[in-house]
């Protein structure tokens, strides 16, 4: 008798001790959200092509086409652009090859760069055209960035030019 208690001592907490809920350990990965995106526009659809005073073809184009880029998130918190891509089309078709721009810095107009991260930014783009095509036509937009996970996530937009 005097046996069987310490016996049945054991055997309940043995019993106690295995459950069937598995145990998460620090070992398993961590679980992300896959929605990523961006949201890419510019402060207006249609800019106008303004003309430069002393023009001289390939080294300065006749018209200068400024503009501010918008890169939104959708489905995370921060980002970082990392290519700034545009393409202009004109209105019979003849285009100029899609150039990269450098490392974008983005404009701040209130607020500190760390809260701006966590939002739109803003990227002011100037385009030379002129020398070999037309002044009106349309210019691709595209940006690319890397989410909080190294993720690459790209947008697009087009913008009219008059």
């Amino acid at each position: 008798m005097y046996l069987r208690m310490p016996l049945l001592g054991l055997i309940s907490f043995l019993a106690a001790s295995c459950g069937t809920d598995a145990v998460k350990t620090p070992t398993q990965p961590t679980e992300t959200s896959t929605t990523s995106s961006i949201a890419v526009s510019t402060m207006s659809s249609t800019v106008v092509a303004q003309p430069v005073i002393n023009s001289l073809c390939p080294a300065v184009a006749p018209f200068n086409v400024p503009m501010l880029v918008v890169v939104q998130p959708n489905g995370f918190s921060t980002f970082v652009v990392t290519t700034i891509r545009v393409r202009f089309v004109d209105a019979s078709g003849a285009s100029i090859p899609q150039m990269q721009l450098p490392a974008p810095i983005p404009t701040t107009q209130f607020g500190t760069a760390l809260a701006n991260s966590r939002g739109a930014q803003v990227f002011p783009v100037t385009l030379g055209l002129g020398c070999a095509t037309g002044h009106k036509g349309n210019i691709d937009v595209i940006v690319e960035t890397l989410d909080p996970f190294g993720r690459m996530v790209s947008g697009r937009t087009t913008v009219t030019v008059r």
